[in-house]
Order: structure tokens, then sequence, then C-alpha cells
């Protein structure tokens, strides 16, 4: 055999080695992700979802070249489409459609694929187009839709949520129970409704109706004028297995009567929450790190009385806040445990800050008389509780019954969830609502899927606000008068050797 013949079938053998290990890099590969949370990885609860898909899942992702165009997020969003599919043992087709190039917009529509209009700047010129990026998900004849995605801060939990939905035909209903009388959510929880209802089915539980066992969940938000005989029915769903969280003040503020208050000492929720395990104290809690308050015709005032609850002062290990994203309670109460009954445990939450003290007494929710009040360096402040998970087996408050292994939230506030959190510039209290109903609601695996990106994104790694100014400052003297001038004379320095050289 000559060198020729021997060179061309090495040449053979390399080139089928090489197609060999191309054909099976679909199958067989290993990606290296640097990000800091593992950002575009695939966790391992999606890939055990994947797996054990029983039959085939199309995923159909709706894009317009010209979103392709402008940014590069349309991309990782296919490159995370095609990873469901490489991770799905088979069971996952995806595919890439261009609504109108291929006159398949009335069959997106149709679809719920809704086209957005943005602004478009090609050649120096500014137009507006309409665009399609949504994502339908379809399982055998039924189908789930994402109608519009522009990020992937959430997007594999949706699609996982919604790929398990179909498959296992997840029916995920949460009750609402609204406890004063004056409060619809409609007129009050208006925006809380509205983003629960792009996971959920939502619905509206009058008080002192039977709470049927089809609900996943149950939120009881605020409690003014529930009755005995309304608590009856939330202790029996409890005592059946269903799970709570109670969103309760102890000191009910009217915002729309100039912040009037009341004492809630005599509702009857007080009594039963105490029989679990946690007493909602009636008091307001003010703390040093705080919102501002919108006020009429002025610059906004710094307000005690709207928390601003830090990563440092929330569990860093229960899936609700292990990834915080941010969290204000507005006119909050403290919580305290009790011997309660039963097999219980507690864990904390949710705190204030360690600046934070309560007003018992002369309560005011009052801007300016707050203010006062906050500014008595003389009053002894501590963390306070704010919210707390109970775990096990309770009692009933009513009759001789024990429930299953159970767990409910606490949470000694109503007005974070309400459409209050417009005026406090506080939207990512849904997020940490929807958490916690998910948690209740859902096992564990989902939410640590879409909680694992999640950050605190806001500047609170320093806490006491002298310091805060302090580094504010510093920063604007390095960027505006450190800098140019380190440049400046860096200019000169090189301008005088260069004269001298030449000399």
């Amino acid at each position: 055999m000559n060198n020729k013949t021997k060179q061309l079938i090495l040449l053979i053998l390399v080139s089928a080695v090489f197609v060999l290990v191309g054909l099976n890099s679909t199958k067989y590969f290993k990606r290296i992700d640097l990000t800091e949370n593992k950002s575009f990885t695939i966790s391992n609860a999606t890939k055990n979802i994947l797996r054990n898909i029983p039959g085939n899942v199309q995923i159909t992702y709706y894009l317009s070249d010209k979103i392709r165009n402008i940014t590069p997020v349309a991309t990782e969003i296919e490159d995370l489409l095609y990873e469901y599919s490489a991770n799905s043992r088979g069971h996952v087709a995806v595919s890439v459609v261009d609504p109108i190039r291929t006159n398949t917009s009335k069959k997106a529509e149709t679809l719920g694929i809704q086209p957005q209009q943005i602004e478009v700047y090609e050649k120096n010129e500014q137009s507006f187009a309409m665009v399609y990026s949504g994502i339908t998900i379809q399982y055998l004849d039924k189908v789930e839709t994402l109608p519009f995605i522009i990020n992937l801060e959430t997007l594999e939990y949706e699609l996982t949520y919604r790929i398990r939905k179909l498959v296992e035909n997840l029916n995920t209903k949460i009750g609402i129970i609204i406890g004063h009388n004056r409060k619809t959510i409609e007129n009050s929880f208006s925006f809380l409704r509205d983003k629960l209802s792009t996971s959920f089915g939502i619905e509206a539980i009058e008080p002192g109706k039977e709470i049927g066992s089809d609900y996943s969940a149950v939120a009881v938000l605020g409690a003014k004028d529930l009755t005995e005989g309304d608590l009856l029915y939330i202790d029996e769903y409890i005592m059946n297995g269903g799970k709570v969280i109670f969103c309760i003040d102890g000191v009910d503020v009217e915002m729309t009567r100039n912040l009037e208050t009341t004492v809630l000492d005599e509702a009857p929720i007080f009594e039963m929450l105490e029989n679990y395990g946690v007493k909602i104290n009636n008091d307001l809690v003010l703390d040093k790190f705080a919102r501002r308050i919108p006020l009429k015709g002025q610059f906004p005032m710094l307000y005690p009385e709207w928390l601003s609850i830090t990563a440092e002062n929330v569990s860093k290990t229960n899936p609700i806040t292990s990834r915080f994203s941010g969290l204000d309670l507005l006119w909050a109460s403290s919580l305290e445990l009790t011997a309660g009954n039963g097999s219980v445990s507690a864990e904390k939450l949710v705190s204030s800050s360690d600046q934070a003290f309560s007003l018992s007494e002369n309560i005011s929710a009052n801007p300016y008389e707050v203010n006062a009040q906050a500014s008595d360096e003389k009053r002894e402040r501590a963390s306070l509780a704010l919210g707390y998970i109970l775990k096990g087996k309770f009692k009933s408050s009513y009759t001789e019954k024990e429930s299953p292994e159970n767990r409910m939230i606490i949470i000694g506030d109503s007005d974070f969830t309400s459409d209050v959190i417009r005026y406090s510039d506080s939207p990512f209290n849904i997020i940490f609502f929807e958490n916690a109903v998910e948690w209740l609601a859902i096992d564990d695996s989902l939410l640590t899927i879409k909680t694992r990106d999640k950050r605190d994104m806001r500047l609170t790694k320093i806490q006491i606000p002298e310091q805060k100014v302090k580094a504010i400052l510093f920063v604007y003297f390095i960027n505006i008068v450190f800098i140019p001038l380190a440049v400046v004379a860096f200019g000169l320095i090189r301008f005088i050797k260069r004269r001298r050289k030449e000399s």
C-alpha cells in the first residue's frame, strides 16, 4: 500500500470520525455556563419533567424577523427553546416561524399570539412596525400560549410550568377572600388579580361560603369584617388539608379617608391565628429604612410606615425568598409566636431592620406625625417579625379536628398586595406574593426554577441612610470630579514629557 492510499484512507477515517461526533453532539453534549447564577442552564427540575413526558410536545416560537434584527434576546430565547428539545430525549420539537413572512398571522392570533407595535430605526429613519414574539406549546389537542415574550427573566419557569400543566392536567386555582366590606378585587386588588391571572385561575370567595377542595390555595386579605361564622369555613378548609396565606392587619388604615386608623383589637381572626401559633399585634411598625409617600404638590416624603424590606431581613433558605427581588410592607403590624396547639414548627420569613419600633398607643398614619415619632432617638429599636411560615398538624379553633401535615403563611399586612402599591412604586410585591402562593399550591421544584435568577436589584447593601448619602456623594465625586481631573492630568503630563523630549 503506497503513501497516497494510506493518506486517502486516513482522511476518510478522520472525516468519518468528525461526522459521527457531529451527529452525536445533538444527543451528547456539555455546556459550560460561567454566569453567576447559571442563568443560561436549564435546571434539573426542568430536565426531569422533559424526560418524563409521555407523548410529544410541539413548541412554536412566532418571531418577526424585525425583532431578531433589533435585539439579541430573540436569539437567546431560541437557544433556550432548543435546549428544551435537546434535553427532552426527542419528546419536544421546536420550530421558529415568522408569521408575516409565512402568512400565518391569522393562525398565530387565533392561538393567542398578539402583535405589538414597536419603534424601528432603519437608515436614520424612525418608523413603527407590528411584530410578533410569542410562544405556543401544544400537547395532544391542548395548547398553552405565551402571548408576547421579550426577555428571559422567568421564561424557563413559564415554559416548564405550562408543559407540566398540559402533561399532568394541572389545574391551579387560587381563591381570594377579602375581609373588608368596602374592598373588592375590582376596586382594591385589580393589579394583583391581573398579574396572578397569567399563571393561575383566580376566583373571589365570598366570606361565609364553603371553600371547595378544588382550590389549590386560598389567600385571606384583611379580616376587619370577618365574623366567626366566616372563619369557621376557613378553619374547616385548613383541617381538610387546604393551604392558606393570611395577610392580616393589626391596625386598619383607610387611604381614602385621609389615612384614618382603626385598631382591630376585637377581630375574631386574631384568636384563631393565635390558636395556630402566631399572634398579630395591634400596632404599626416604623422603620428607618422606608419608602417615600407621594404628597399632593410636594416632593415625596420619607414615610417610616412603608417598610422597605431588604434581602438581609428575609429567609435565605426558603424558596419564596431565596432569590429575593424586593418587598415593601405598607402599614404592617408585628408578629409574635405563641404556644399554639398541635405539632407546629415556625420559620421567620420576613422581618424589619434592627432600626424599627412599633406604635401601640397614639397610633397615627399621618406622614408628618409619623416622621416626628420616627425621629425620636429615645425609642428602643429592634428587628421585628413581620411574617411567619407555620408547618405541621394544626388543631381546629372550633372543632376537635386536626389537620394532616399542612403549611400556612401569616403576614402582618394586607395592603402590600393592594392597589396601593401603585403609589408606593412596589410592583415587586406581587412577585413575593406569587412566590408565596406557588409555594403553598405547587411543589418546591417549580418555584426554585422561577426564583433562581431573582435578585434584589435595589441599592440596599448600605442600609444606614447617613452612610448611603456619603457613599452617593463619594461616587459623584469619583465620576464627576476625580476621573475627569485624572484624564486632564494624564494628558498634561504626556504633553509636558513630549515637549521636553522634543527640546
